[in-house]
């Protein structure tokens, strides 16, 4: 009997080391969300699951789940894939963190990935612990589309009288209509404290603070509340406050009422002025919370306008520019060779438009080389007959473009810059739910291609 109880505690034993080994310790924990660094050729173990980082392109990610093998980008508007019981995303690799100078926002990275994985029945974020910053009391209803989504490529700007490359640190919601009065009131995502409130800067104190939240349940987690409106701030610095706690409306910036959310993570309070280091990618949650789910929803339309470029305040900053989406249901076919996945835009005045060209974002470390002499935007539809037109052009420079219509060719134009001109309306059918805008470009590279708007609806 005795030999037989040995015998037990034995086999138990290496039963519960295997397990051990089979779970590998995540770099940090928020909510049901485990976030590990990962280099090439490395695996983790997660739920006695093998997880091994193959490779990367720009910002595509190979990773073997168990048996099955698959691709993914960097989640910076784009939901988790699910495989093997594991949900997994990829929050950051050094691709996307090599297109900017901001690199202390890219500051969790350790090594050539950072990816989230949880269990494929559980919640990221537990809803009865957490809970979307922004109030449904007003009506408010959030599109997806603004441009300013996780790492969102920015380009170059300017500040202080240096040029740096910049990255969106976190995520920002129009909130346009509440610019500046008591509507779609803020609120706490968790139970947390307010560590700080701070004022933007001096010309702006009478309008605008942004607030610095503990999370209580998740150490080194901090929610990071900014463009709101200091009239209408109802918390304190030190204060308790539950899920859901009313904290105040927004302002915005100079130009747009909006709202920006950034969920850090740090071992020490973070600082005003470094307030954005070690952004935590957060989209999945942030969709989460919104839609109760992570699964992606298909989007169709039957009649629109869709504007590219357009000034922030008239559009809630749909500048359009992105990669197709399935919950969106509209944006451009771009595959791993375009590194920062998305096309440049500009504006101008109210108007704007997105600029096509064989070498996209010169000058740049998101320069890449489009393998083929055409773009395509696709809209998701319902089968039938469509009218549609498009607004061609350049803002700014001379311009060469060829369009079609779900492989109807329209028109050919050739023209100068700030000349915008609009295609003839075709009719066109669609038998796969897709509405595709083919624009081949100039190869040669010397004149880009603009598309300001299109317009469509469906005849029967």
């Amino acid at each position: 009997m005795k030999k037989i109880v040995l015998i037990s505690i034995f086999v138990w034993s290496c039963l519960f080391e295997v397990s051990a080994q089979n779970q590998s310790n995540p770099d940090f924990q928020w909510g049901n969300a485990s976030y590990f660094n990962i280099n090439t050729g490395e695996s983790i173990y997660f739920n006695n699951i093998e997880i091994k980082l193959l490779s990367l392109e720009n910002h595509y990610n190979r990773i073997k789940v168990g048996t099955d093998t698959i691709f993914i980008k960097v989640s910076k508007r784009n939901l988790p894939a699910s495989t093997n019981g594991v949900k997994i995303f990829v929050a950051d690799n050094k691709n996307v963190k090599a297109l900017t100078t901001d690199s202390d926002v890219h500051g969790l990275l350790k090594k050539d990935a950072l990816i989230c994985l949880s269990g494929y029945i559980e919640n990221l974020l537990n809803p009865d612990i957490f809970i979307f910053p922004v109030s449904f009391n007003d009506g408010f209803m959030w599109s997806t589309e603004e441009d300013c989504y996780m790492f969102s490529y920015l380009g170059s700007e300017e500040k202080n009288g240096k040029k740096y490359s910049r990255s969106y640190e976190g995520i920002g919601i129009d909130l346009h209509d509440a610019r500046g009065i008591e509507k779609h009131w803020l609120v706490a995502m968790e139970n947390s404290t307010v560590t700080w409130i701070e004022e933007k800067n001096p010309d702006q104190a009478e309008k605008e603070v942004c607030v610095l939240l503990q999370s209580n349940s998740n150490p080194g987690i901090y929610y990071l509340y900014e463009h709101l409106y200091r009239k209408n701030i109802l918390i304190k610095k030190g204060q308790k406050l539950v899920r859901g706690e009313l904290l105040g409306t927004i302002w915005g910036d100079d130009v747009w009422g909006h709202f920006q959310l950034t969920v850090v993570k740090s071992d020490t309070i973070p600082s005003y002025k470094n307030r954005h280091r070690n952004a935590v990618n957060f989209f999945p949650q942030f969709y989460e919370l919104y839609f109760k789910n992570t699964y992606s929803s298909t989007k169709s339309f039957t009649r629109g306008r869709i504007d590219f470029g357009r000034l922030c305040t008239l559009n809630g900053n749909e500048k359009n520019a992105h990669a197709f989406e399935e919950y969106s249901g509209r944006g451009w076919l771009l595959g791993k060779w375009n590194k920062s996945d998305k096309v440049e835009w500009i504006t101008k005045g109210e108007d704007g438009n997105v600029r096509l060209r064989k070498v996209p974002f010169p000058g740049t470390a998101a320069k890449c080389r489009n393998p083929k002499n055409y773009y395509e935007y696709e809209l998701n539809v319902t089968n039938g007959v469509y009218r549609i037109r498009a607004k061609m052009g350049d803002m700014f420079l001379p311009s060469w473009q060829k369009v079609e219509f779900e492989g109807v060719i329209a028109v050919t134009y050739t023209l100068q810059p700030g000349e915008l001109k609009w295609t003839p309306e075709k009719v066109v059918k669609v038998t796969d739910r897709k509405l595709t805008v083919r624009i081949y470009i100039d190869y040669s590279n010397n004149k880009v291609a603009g598309l300001s708007q299109i317009v469509f609806q469906k005849a029967y």
